[in-house]
């Protein structure tokens, strides 16, 4: 495992507590991420993710509990840990009135970037945004300004990249280049990152490890795959195949059957369903039955519909 400053962690976080007057938006969090993964942190709207995402960063100061960046803790050298991360939410960060290559001077400027014309001329041309280098930032669609916006946050080579839903509400192409690219800056880079999405299939293509936050509280974290194998003897997600000609047959008694929770027609062959037992069997139809892993989704919507202990 890559280190640097001789610590295998980027992030360690222990009793994480975040207060807004009497709401408690983090509660009691201990979460640890390992230099050069990609993390996936996955919740319900208003879970604690992106309160999170903004105390690492140092836009929000802890109510209580410690955060450390490479074995430095947040609240003794914030610019320090400034300078080994970038967050990435929305692109309300760009000034709308300077071209693309202005914004990114402007930024290198601040961040007192080393080489930045040329890296300048890199992510410009990486991202696609030759063709709008000269076109003000404001007119450029959604898509390209998260392009933009992300090629901003890299320009400083940060150690930590945060990623707050990048790809919410742009263009399937915009989404799959930023997909691309935040593979390839941690396959090449080494660079340890943090991602939040709703898209949960995008966090399965992406991380490595993955966190559920739910009302401020971390319910689970783990390698994504031990998180697959945990739960794969408790979702019960079928794949049935029969002859097309069984078609009605087959979902007329999928409706009746009460182990059954939902179903998903696939083809006029295929159908996939969730159920309470872990076999399955339709009684006097010839049907072929495999046992699918459950997705993310799968999981995160089981853990979800748990009633509270």
């Amino acid at each position: 495992m890559k280190t640097y400053e001789k610590v295998t962690e980027a992030i360690s976080i222990e009793g994480l507590t975040k207060k807004f007057g009497k709401t408690v938006a983090v509660d009691n969090v201990d979460l640890k991420i390992n230099t050069g993964e990609i993390f996936g942190l996955i919740g319900p709207n208003g879970a604690g993710k992106s309160t999170i995402m903004k105390t690492i960063s140092t836009l929000l100061s802890p109510t209580s509990g410690k955060v450390e960046v490479f074995g430095v803790e947040l609240s003794r050298n914030k610019q320090h840990v400034r300078n080994m991360i970038s967050l990435v939410s929305d692109y309300s960060v760009l000034e709308n009135d300077l071209t693309p290559v202005e914004n990114l001077k402007l930024f290198a400027i601040a961040a007192k970037v080393e080489n930045a014309e040329t890296k300048i001329k890199t992510f410009i041309k990486d991202f696609g945004l030759d063709k709008y280098k000269n076109k003000l930032t404001k007119n450029l669609s959604s898509g390209n300004k998260q392009k933009l916006n992300i090629a901003r946050a890299l320009l400083k080579s940060p150690k930590i990249l945060l990623l707050d839903e990048p790809t919410n509400a742009i263009d399937v192409e915009s989404s799959r280049f930023i997909r691309r690219y935040i593979l390839n800056e941690n396959i090449t880079n080494g660079t340890t990152i943090v991602i939040t999405s709703h898209y949960l299939w995008e966090v399965e293509q992406l991380a490595n490890s993955v966190g559920l936050i739910v009302d401020g509280k971390l319910v689970i974290k783990d390698n994504i795959e031990n998180v697959y194998k945990r739960f794969d003897s408790i979702i019960n997600i079928y794949e049935l195949t029969f002859n097309e000609e069984q078609h009605d047959k087959v979902m007329n008694s999928l409706k009746t059957n009460k182990d059954v929770i939902a179903i998903k027609p696939v083809s006029k062959e295929k159908v996939i369903i969730d159920s309470k037992n872990s076999t399955f069997t339709l009684n006097g139809i010839d049907v072929s039955v495999r046992k699918l892993r459950p997705t993310l989704e799968d999981i995160y919507s089981y853990i979800l519909t748990q009633p509270e202990k």
